[in-house]
């Protein structure tokens, strides 16, 4: 772990973290989510299929990671904004600037660029997290049985998507850090990896909503403590806003 007392605090605004390179890799090409596959994604009108959102939310936070370690992942908050696609095999390369620095807060900008140097994604993170970041958990409910439909109205009844239990063994950890670009990152040790914990957000909306192809646009995530190997998480979930933008349906 990175001692924080010689990182915070110790950068100017508008300093730049060590930049990182990633292939891109889609492991969700046998997902429920058919986006992620090339025939359904290029009847969209994609290249192919889409790396995961989660994923690319993996690359945004190496160099913050990186340089913080894993306590970040205990007390820090993040955003991403996914504006283009990423396709399996680009490299993409991930930078992070100093914003801000108050209060004892650090803000940091985050890049993720395509090789044409387009900017697939924009991303914030902010260590500690603010103390206004935090909000209480929704109540625990029993997935619908059969799925709710994917339409507003049935989402505004719903209110809180049924709950869950996962956990992820030593293994599964190791491959998925893997497929995550972390390999050669000694960071994580039994802590389990932002990406994958951001996965079951998506996975609790698969199990409660019946969804057809879809998109993963933007997250906010607060980080309140270590998730570790073997540890059984409960994953729940509410939908918070419903809204309509140029005929597109975003929860």
């Amino acid at each position: 772990m990175t001692d924080e007392r010689n990182v915070v605090g110790a950068w100017d605004v508008g300093t730049t973290l060590p930049s990182w390179q990633v292939e891109a890799y889609n492991d969700a090409v046998d997902s429920g989510n058919a986006i992620h596959a090339d025939d359904t994604a290029q009847r969209y009108g994609f290249g192919g299929g889409l790396v995961p959102g989660v994923t690319t939310y993996g690359y945004l936070l190496h160099p913050v990671v990186t340089v913080l370690g894993v306590d970040f992942l205990a007390r820090g908050a993040s955003s991403v904004r996914l504006r283009r696609p990423i396709y399996e095999g680009e490299i993409v390369t991930v930078t992070a600037t100093v914003s801000a620095c108050v209060d004892g807060v650090t803000g940091f900008e985050l890049e993720a660029r395509n090789p044409a140097g387009e900017v697939c994604a924009l991303g914030t993170a902010h260590y500690p997290a603010p103390a206004s970041a935090a909000s209480n958990p929704p109540d625990r409910a029993p997935l619908p049985s059969p799925r709710v439909p994917a339409t507003p109205e049935a989402l505004a009844a719903l209110g809180t998507l049924g709950s869950f239990e996962c956990a992820q063994t030593a293994a599964e950890a190791q491959a998925f850090v893997a497929a995550a670009g972390d390999a050669d990152s000694a960071c994580y040790g039994d802590v389990l990896h932002p990406a994958w914990l951001l996965r079951q957000a998506n996975y609790v909306v698969d199990r409660s909503i019946a969804l057809g192809p879809w998109i993963h646009t933007a997250s906010e995530v607060v980080h309140l403590g270590h998730a570790r190997i073997g540890e059984t998480l409960e994953v729940r979930a509410a939908v918070v806003d419903l809204s309509t933008h140029k005929g597109n349906d975003y929860a």
